[in-house]
């Protein structure tokens, strides 16, 4: 499964740093984006994608889809079931 925004940086060919520079875009929003912790990608950053022929809908669909792979991914990860526990 592959992040939309990921997937728009690199075809760019930019790193993450310089297309959140070069676009206004403040870094944390970008980096809250891309680690899936935004509910939908910043309007900003779909401006942006607008500006380069993406559809705004399509792109929050394949946003919203990844999101919920990456949870999936993360509960069913073997470290999931002790992560951020200590031991007594």
């Amino acid at each position: 499964m592959t992040h939309p925004v990921k997937e728009f940086i690199a075809k760019t060919c930019l790193t993450q740093n310089a297309f959140a520079v070069l676009h206004g875009i403040s870094f944390q929003r970008l980096k809250d984006c891309l680690y899936g912790y935004t509910a939908s990608i910043p309007q900003k950053i779909i401006s942006v994608m607008i500006q380069n022929g993406y559809n705004a809908k399509d792109v929050q669909a394949q946003y919203l889809k990844w999101r919920r792979w990456k949870a999936e991914q993360e509960l069913h990860s073997p470290s999931a079931a002790t992560e951020g526990r200590t031991n007594p």
